[in-house]
């Protein structure tokens, strides 16, 4: 990407000096910054567009990267990471608004170009989340690669329910509103997730319709236009 802004914040910044420089340096006084770590890179295209309230905030950690593309769109975007050597990637001409939360190290949240979203929360936790390009994403959709919780088994105390992949979603897939992916899911390129869907499972068929909780593919062979 070019025609960036790339800067590391002063360690010796101090929280009233951060409050008076960050939002004058960030985006017409919206775009408001904490960082908490050390060597937290932050690379911003100058045309990154706020209609709302933002915030980035490096609660915990250090050698972190964020990156947000040119053309791109946001309302009430919130990146909250938690931990060190993570990134978060938005390419040209995102649109979107919702949170981003990393918890732990080395995650990847990564959302391809054109692609938009209303109201989304994404959580990388365990492993990763990757969105594809030209996706649409609807109102009340949570998109989580873990459960948070864990889940043992008595007898051997043995844990249920590990994250054992990414959430890679592909491109141009439609996902209506208050849909919910799961953790080790993954969903093949033009796929449409009908409204209140939980996916739980990966969607290897391209171009289909999934619906139902837990989601299946209920017809194959479909395409969608915006």
């Amino acid at each position: 990407m070019t025609d960036h802004k790339t800067f590391a914040l002063p360690k010796a910044l101090n929280k009233r000096a951060l409050t008076r420089l960050v939002p004058k340096y960030l985006y017409r006084q919206r775009f408001l910054l904490q960082d908490n770590g050390d060597n937290n890179q932050f690379d911003i295209a100058k045309n990154a567009r706020i209609v709302g309230d933002s915030k980035i905030n490096i609660r915990k950690g250090d050698n972190n990267q964020i990156s947000i593309g040119n053309n791109t769109k946001f309302n009430n975007l919130k990146i909250d990471i938690n931990g060190s050597n993570n990134q978060v990637i938005i390419e040209d001409g995102v649109k979107f608004s919702g949170q981003l939360l990393i918890v732990g190290q080395h995650l990847r949240i990564h959302i391809g170009g054109q692609t938009t979203a209303v109201g989304c929360y994404i959580l990388a936790r365990d492993k990763s989340v990757i969105i594809g390009n030209a996706c649409m994403i609807s109102r009340g959709i949570e998109i989580r690669a873990t459960d948070v919780h864990k889940v043992y088994d008595i007898a051997s105390n043995c844990r249920l329910n590990n994250a054992h992949r990414d959430v890679v979603i592909g491109d141009h897939i439609w996902i209506a509103a208050n849909v919910t992916i799961s953790k080790n899911v993954s969903i093949a390129d033009g796929c449409i997730i009908a409204a209140g869907a939980f996916v739980n499972k990966p969607i290897n068929t391209p171009n289909c319709l999934v619906a139902g909780v837990p989601a299946k593919v209920i017809r194959q062979g479909v395409r969608w236009e915006r």
